[in-house]
């Protein structure tokens, strides 16, 4: 039997419980036999959507009310990706997901297929999404460089290597149809000790690190590396020798 079957046969006997004249039904229930038909008709709930019961609980996700050439998400994803979340201490695996960098709000679809919506942030701890690793920071009175919210992990040993994305709203003022297009931004930090740095340039990235700054440079000259060319993996590169410097 599938899933949308047993909610309609739960609903078509939760109303026949509750109301004494359904099917031409004279007895009245009482209140102990109708607790007993809500446990037994939330176990039956709970069994037919299985152990992914713990995601359904965040609001709906309206979609956007204007046209765009761009779109909010991740990697500009049209359609949902099987993901793995960290939700409440729970993993869940293979869970459709969306990352709207937007709103900074990870989204699903609920089990019958087609309702979407988004999952409860704080909650979230962790999540896996198109190959990258989130996870979910708070700022406080000691890290004004991040706000909270999900960023993704290049590297994560005695230092960590954040990336934070988003996507801004533009409107396009000049186009003979009116509309807006969503712009993306990259930030990079670089947590050391219980501080987070703000590294959105080499020096900056350099000057985080200036204990070891020259053993940094001359270990991108010995192996032929230049930062511009991949930043993402260079910085996570020299992330990892700084730590086997400092070990």
């Amino acid at each position: 039997m599938s899933k949308r079957h047993v909610l309609f046969l739960i609903l078509l006997y939760c109303a026949a419980a509750g109301n004494d004249k359904a099917f031409g039904q004279k007895k009245i229930i009482d209140s102990t036999q109708v607790n007993a038909i809500t446990i037994n008709m939330a176990n039956v709930y709970k069994k037919a959507i299985g152990e992914q019961s713990g995601l359904y609980n965040g609001p709906g996700y309206p979609p956007y009310s204007f046209r765009s050439k761009t779109n909010a998400n991740f990697k500009d994803s049209t359609s949902f990706s099987n993901g793995t979340v960290n939700y409440d201490g729970v993993i869940y695996t293979n869970v459709p997901l969306l990352y709207d960098l937007n709103k900074d709000l990870l989204v699903s679809r609920l089990y019958n297929g087609f309702s979407v919506y988004s999952l409860l942030s704080e909650r979230v701890a962790e999540f896996d999404l198109l190959d990258h690793h989130f996870v979910r920071i708070l700022a406080d009175d000691k890290n004004k460089a991040i706000v909270t919210g999900f960023y993704d992990e290049l590297y994560h040993g005695k230092l960590q290597l954040l990336v934070r994305y988003t996507k801004s709203i533009q409107a396009e003022s000049a186009s003979l149809t009116p509309g807006s297009t969503f712009v993306p931004k990259t930030d990079y930090f670089l947590k050391k000790g219980n501080i987070y740095y703000d590294v959105n340039s080499q020096g900056k990235f350099y000057d985080a690190l200036k204990d070891k700054k020259k053993e940094l440079k001359q270990y991108l000259k010995d192996n032929k590396i230049k930062f511009g060319d991949n930043p993402d993996h260079v910085m996570a590169l020299l992330a990892g020798y700084y730590d086997h410097l400092t070990n």
